[in-house]
C-alpha cells in the first residue's frame, strides 16, 4: 500500500511541475503522501516489535514508544501544524515525512537486521542474510533521505537541509537516490520473498511425501482390518450355525424324549398315570418349542413371545380336544421379545396354567375364554424390563380353601417355584367371575450367546 499511494504522489508531483500547481492537485497529492507515510509508519512500527521476546531491554523500552496509539496522535499533530501553517499543503506534506517517513523507515531498516539477528539459526541455512541486509539499509536509507530531505521552506530545518541543498551538494537530485533504494528495497525482498517461496515448496513437498507414506500406512490398516473384520464375520457365521445345530439337536432330542414317553404311555393302562406322561410330555413340548422358535429365529437369543405362546397354546387345545369347541382363546403380548432365560420357565409357567384352565375351567362342554396377557410395566430399559403376566379363564373357579403356596398339585409346585426362584417374581391367585393368575417379573439378565 505504501509503494501505491507514494507513486499516486510522486507521479501527481512530476505533474505539479509540469503543469504547475493547482488546489485540487495539491489536496489529492497531499493526501496521497500522507497516507503512503501512514502506511510505511505502521508496517515499520509492527516490524519492529516482531521480536520482542528476545529483543534486548533498549529494544522494548523503545517499542513501547511506538504503541497502537502513536500512529493516530502523529497524524493529529501533523493536521494541525499545517492548518496553523500558512501554506497547509506545503507543510503538511514536509511534517508527513518528518514524523511518519523519517521514522518509519528507519524501524523498517532495524526490523530487518532484527529478524536475521534473531531467527539466525532458521534463516541461515536458506541463505538470505544478503537480502535481509540490502533491505535494512535500503529502508534506512530511504529514511533518511525521503524522511529529513524535504523541499525547501522557511522553518528549521527544512530552511537548511532540502532538496535544494542536496543538489548544491552532490550535484544530483535526492529523487535519484531514493529511486535507487526503493530498487534495492524490492530486489532484497523480492528475493527474500523467493527463497521463502522455495522452502515453502520444499516444505509442501515433504509434508505431501509424509501424507503420501502415511495414507500408504492407513490404507494398509484398513486392511488388515477389513481381513480381520472379515475373519470375524466368518467366525461368527460359525457360531451361529454351531448355536442354531445346538437349537435343532435340543429340538430333537426333546421330540425324542416325547415320543418314548408317548410310547411308554401307551403300554400303561392306569389313566391317572397316562395322565402324568402326557403332562411331562407337554412340559418337554414347551421347552423344544422354544428351542425350535430359537432355532427360525434371527436372533438367537431372544424370540417374539406372542408367537411361542400362540404356538403352545394351539397345540394344548388340539391336545385337550377344544380347539373347535366353545373355549376362545384371546393373546395379547404388546410386542415382546424375551431371551430364552426368561421364555423357557414362562412357556413352563403357562403350558401348566393353560393345561389346569382346558381341563378343569369348562367341564362338561361349557363354553368360555381364556386370555393370555403378557404386558411391560416400567419404561422401556434394556436392563431393567418389568413384566405382569396374567391367564385368565371365566370357567367355573377354583376352591375358595385353595392356597397355591401350599398345594400337592404337581403343576401348582411348578408354577410358584419357577415364579419365585427362577423369575425371581411374585404370583397372585384371584378368584373373582373366574380364575385368574398375576405372575409379575423382571427379565432375567444374561450374557449374550453370540
Amino acid at each position: 500500500m505504501f509503494g501505491i499511494t507514494h507513486g499516486a504522489n510522486e507521479i501527481l508531483d512530476m505533474w505539479a511541475i509540469i503543469r504547475g500547481r493547482h488546489d485540487v492537485l495539491d489536496a489529492v497529492r497531499w493526501l496521497c503522501l500522507v497516507i503512503s507515510y501512514l502506511f510505511l509508519f505502521e508496517f515499520g512500527r509492527r516490524f519492529f516489535r516482531l521480536n520482542m521476546a528476545n529483543a534486548p531491554a533498549w529494544q522494548t523500552r523503545t517499542a513501547r514508544l511506538f504503541g497502537w496509539w502513536s500512529l493516530p496522535l502523529i497524524a493529529l499533530a501533523i493536521f494541525v501544524s499545517a492548518n496553523m501553517s500558512h501554506d497547509f499543503w506545503k507543510v503538511g506534506s514536509i511534517m508527513a515525512r518528518y514524523a511518519l517517513g523519517f521514522p518509519g523507515g528507519i524501524l523498517i531498516g532495524l526490523g530487518f537486521f532484527f529478524e536475521y539477528k534473531y531467527e539466525k539459526e532458521i534463516l541461515m541455512p536458506l541463505r538470505v542474510k544478503k537480502y535481509f541486509m540490502c533491505a535494512g539499509g535500503a529502508f534506512l536509507t530511504y529514511g533518511i533521505l525521503g524522511g529529513l530531505i524535504t523541499p525547501k521552506a522557511d522553518f528549521f530545518p527544512a530552511n537548511i537541509l532540502n532538496t535544494e541543498s542536496f543538489v548544491a551538494s552532490t550535484g544530483t537530485p535526492v529523487q535519484v537516490f531514493r529511486g535507487l533504494c526503493a530498487l534495492t528495497a524490492a530486489w532484497s525482498v523480492s528475493g527474500i520473498l523467493k527463497i521463502f517461496n522455495w522452502e515453502m515448496r520444499d516444505r509442501l513437498q515433504k509434508r505431501s511425501d509424509s501424507l503420501q507414506s502415511l495414507n500408504e500406512e492407513l490404507q494398509l490398516e484398513i486392511n488388515e482390518r477389513r481381513t480381520a473384520q472379515e475373519q470375524l464375520n466368518s467366525s461368527l457365521r460359525e457360531k451361529e450355525v454351531l448355536l442354531k445345530e445346538i437349537y435343532h439337536r435340543t429340538k430333537n432330542n426333546m421330540q425324542v424324549i416325547t415320543s418314548l414317553l408317548n410310547l411308554q404311555s401307551n403300554q400303561i393302562d392306569d389313566p391317572r398315570y397316562v395322565a402324568l406322561f402326557n403332562e411331562s410330555r407337554n412340559r418337554i413340548s414347551s421347552m423344544a418349542l422354544v428351542h425350535e422358535k430359537l432355532y427360525r429365529s434371527k436372533n438367537l437369543s431372544s424370540i417374539d413371545f406372542k408367537d411361542y405362546i400362540t404356538s403352545l397354546a394351539n397345540g394344548l387345545m388340539t391336545f385337550y380336544g377344544t380347539n373347535s369347541g366353545n373355549v376362545s382363546l384371546a393373546i395379547s403380548t404388546g410386542g415382546a421379545i424375551l431371551g430364552i432365560d426368561t421364555a423357557i420357565p414362562c412357556g413352563l409357567i403357562i403350558n401348566e396354567l393353560l393345561s389346569n384352565a382346558l381341563k378343569y375351567a369348562f367341564p362338561e362342554g361349557r363354553g368360555g375364554a381364556i386370555f393370555i396377557d403378557l404386558k411391560k410395566t416400567t419404561a422401556d430399559n434394556k436392563w431393567d424390563n418389568e413384566y405382569e403376566l396374567t391367564v385368565r379363564d371365566n370357567g367355573i373357579g377354583l376352591p375358595g380353601d385353595i392356597d397355591i403356596n401350599n398345594t400337592k398339585s404337581l403343576g401348582m409346585q411348578l408354577v410358584t417355584n419357577l415364579t419365585m426362584h427362577q423369575l425371581r417374581g411374585s404370583i397372585e391367585l384371584r378368584k373373582d367371575g373366574g380364575t385368574a393368575y398375576l405372575i409379575r417379573f423382571k427379565e432375567l439378565k444374561y450374557n449374550e450367546r453370540v
